[in-house]
C-alpha cells in the first residue's frame, strides 16, 4: 500500500514536470520582439544627415554624421545581443515525454542515499553522501530541483546538512545555497533542457566532490581555522575568541578581557583606565566630571578621578594670596619697633656707683 501511494506521488510529480517542459517549449517557440527602435534611430540620423548635406550646413552635417555612426554602432550591438539570445534559447528538437520523465525520477533512488518530494517548495530532493575534500569532511548535502522553475538559468539549490563552514559558506564552491557551476554550467543546462533529470543530479554531485582552490569562496586550508583580526594569524575555531562588542575573531594571544565584567575584547574595543591602567570595556568605564578622562568605577570618587581629587585637595590647603600680602599695619609697626625698644632699653640701664666715686 505504501509503495503504491509513493508511486502515485512520483507519477504526479512527473506529470507536473512534463507539463512544465511543454510550457517552456511553447514559450521558446515564440520569437521575442525585434529591436526595431535601434533601426529607427539609424534611419532618423540618416535623414538628418542627408538634409544637412543638401542645404550645405557643414557643422550640422558633421554632427548628424557622428550621430548616425553612434546609432549604427548601438543598433549592431542590440541586434547581436538578440541573435545571441536566440542561440542560447534554442527550441529542443523533442520534448521529454511523461514516460521518460517518470523513468528518470524512479531511477534516482538507486543513485542517491535518499530521494524525496517537498510539496511545499515544489522541489525534488536528492541527498548526497558525506562530501570529503582534501581530508576535510563537509557532511552531506541536499540537491533541490524546483520543477516549477525549469527553463530558468539555475532552477535548483544546494543545501548543507552539516553546516561545517562559516556564515553562509559550507562548501568551498557553494555560497548560501547557490552552486558555482564553473565548467559544469553547460552540461547541467543541457541535461535539464533535455529532461535528463538523473544526469543533472549526478553532475551536481560530481561538482560537490571537486575542489578548485583558485575559485573557492573559502579555501579548505582555512576551513577549520579563522583569521585573527588583530595580528592576522590563523587560529583554530576551538581556540578563537569573539569580541563581545564588534564580534571580530581574535586569537588567545591578542584576546583582552575586561577587568570588571570579563568580556572578551579585541584591541580596537579595549580601553584602559587612566588611573589604574587596567583594561576595561567601554560600558565599564565612566568619565571624570572635571577632566573627562575615562576611569573605572573603582577609581572614581564622586565622579572625580584621583588626579583631580589630589589637585583639589592641594588647592584647598594652599595659603591664599590675600592672607600673605595684606598684613596689618599695627603688626608690622610693632615688629619694626621691637628692635629699637631693645636698643634704647640697653642704653638707659642704671649704673651702680660706689662711694669713692661720689664727689666730695
Amino acid at each position: 500500500m505504501h509503495q503504491d501511494l509513493e508511486s502515485r506521488h512520483w507519477l504526479r510529480v512527473a506529470r507536473e514536470v512534463a507539463a512544465r517542459y511543454v510550457e517552456v517549449a511553447s514559450r521558446q517557440e515564440r520569437l521575442p520582439p525585434l529591436p526595431q527602435d535601434a533601426w529607427l534611430r539609424v534611419n532618423r540620423w540618416e535623414r538628418l544627415y542627408q538634409k544637412a548635406c543638401l542645404k550645405q550646413y557643414l557643422v550640422a552635417s558633421q554632427r548628424c554624421r557622428e550621430g548616425f555612426q553612434l546609432a549604427l554602432t548601438s543598433a549592431i550591438r542590440e541586434w547581436a545581443a538578440y541573435r545571441d539570445g536566440l542561440l542560447q534559447n534554442q527550441v529542443p528538437t523533442t520534448v521529454p515525454s511523461l514516460r521518460e520523465i517518470d523513468a528518470e525520477l524512479r531511477a534516482l533512488s538507486s543513485e542517491f542515499e535518499a530521494v524525496s518530494i517537498d510539496w511545499d517548495e515544489k522541489e525534488i530532493v536528492a541527498q548526497t553522501p558525506s562530501i570529503v575534500l582534501d581530508g576535510v569532511d563537509l557532511g552531506g548535502f541536499e540537491i533541490r530541483l524546483r520543477w516549477r522553475e525549469l527553463g530558468e538559468p539555475q532552477p535548483y539549490r544546494v543545501v548543507s546538512l552539516a553546516e561545517t563552514g562559516d556564515d553562509d559558506v559550507h562548501h568551498p564552491h557553494v555560497q548560501a545555497d547557490t552552486l558555482c557551476e564553473g565548467e559544469g554550467k553547460i552540461p547541467i543546462s543541457r541535461a535539464l533542457s533535455e529532461g535528463r533529470i538523473g544526469d543533472f543530479f549526478l553532475l551536481v554531485q560530481q561538482i560537490l566532490h571537486t575542489y578548485n582552490s583558485g575559485s573557492a569562496y573559502v579555501p579548505l586550508s582555512r576551513w577549520y581555522s579563522l583569521e585573527c583580526a588583530d595580528c592576522g594569524d590563523s587560529v583554530s575555531r576551538n581556540e578563537s575568541h569573539t569580541c563581545s562588542i564588534c564580534e571580530q575573531t581574535t586569537c588567545g594571544y591578542c584576546r583582552r578581557g575586561c577587568a570588571r565584567c570579563g568580556d572578551a575584547l579585541c584591541s580596537s574595543c579595549a580601553d584602559r583606565c587612566e588611573s589604574c591602567n587596567e583594561i576595561f570595556c567601554r560600558s565599564c568605564l565612566s568619565t571624570c566630571a572635571s577632566c573627562s578622562e575615562c576611569c573605572c568605577h573603582s577609581c572614581l570618587c564622586s565622579e572625580t578621578c584621583p588626579a583631580c581629587l589630589e589637585e583639589s585637595e592641594e588647592d584647598s590647603h594652599a595659603p591664599s594670596e590675600d592672607s600673605s600680602t595684606n598684613t596689618s599695619p599695627a603688626a608690622s609697626s610693632a615688629s619694626e619697633a621691637s628692635p629699637a625698644q631693645e636698643t634704647s632699653a640697653s642704653e638707659v640701664q642704671p649704673v651702680c656707683l660706689g662711694q669713692a666715686d661720689l664727689p666730695a
